[in-house]
């Protein structure tokens, strides 16, 4: 990374190869631990710019430095086999941060999904197997608190966009509906209670004259409500 960096002859060099090449005319950029993305950005960005930056490497100007490593093939495959697996991690932190809408109910179906992608083949090498070994591990230790996996589970649920709840088990997805069903119903009644009950005290405080036939209005309504098992929509 340091071509692009050290000097500002290094600089100009590597622009003189971009534009030579025609290569995409963009800087090199550099891992940030306390940035999201920024190893697969640096990666993707170093392979992007592979063929400038291997000839600007050649120059005499910049040859002085000892120091100056250029990749070998098995390096560039390694990288390119890096960035397919960093890929997800790439496409679902950019979903995230670009949400316009409360992103909760999306969290459960993004890690199972995740977990899934980073499941062993045999046709990865042994980086790439470490890599998503260790992603994995990292993935299935969150969220694992029963309490919170109920809620996250009831939030997706109730998203258009994942309600099928495709990522679990049939049995799993039978209990989060059920739940969810009698959760409903109970606060459909709280609220048909409060709702009966302010009317019948808003009735006890009408004009006494009235009450007598608002009292049993409201009573028969209240009746006809109870003997449905619901408010009527």
């Amino acid at each position: 990374m340091e071509v692009g960096e050290a000097s500002t002859t290094a600089a100009h060099i590597l622009q003189c190869k971009q534009e030579m090449l025609n290569v995409p005319k963009h800087k090199l950029i550099h891992d940030v631990p306390t940035r999201w993305n920024s190893s697969y950005d640096m990666v993707e960005r170093s392979l992007e710019q592979q063929a400038a930056v291997y000839s600007a490497l050649t120059e005499k100007a910049l040859k002085k430095n000892k120091n100056i490593n250029t990749l070998s093939d098995q390096d560039v495959r390694l990288a390119e086999d890096v960035i397919e697996v960093l890929k997800p991690l790439k496409t679902i932190t950019t979903l995230m941060c670009t949400e316009t809408t409360p992103s909760v109910s999306m969290i459960l179906p993004l890690k199972t999904m995740l977990i899934k992608f980073m499941g062993p083949n045999e046709k990865d090498c042994p980086t790439v197997k470490e890599v998503k070994a260790a992603i994995r591990g990292s993935q299935k230790d969150r969220y694992t608190d029963p309490a919170l996996q109920d809620f996250l589970h009831k939030c997706t649920a109730v998203d258009p966009r994942f309600k099928t709840l495709s990522h679990m088990d049939n049995a799993c997805r039978e209990h989060i509906y059920n739940s969810l069903t009698t959760e409903i119903v109970a606060i459909e009644e709280q609220r048909e209670a409060t709702e009966t009950a302010g009317a019948m005290s808003s009735a006890g405080r009408a004009d006494p004259e009235e009450s007598g036939e608002s009292s049993s209005s409201s009573s028969s309504y209240s009746h006809q409500e109870v003997s449905h098992g619901r408010t009527v929509w």
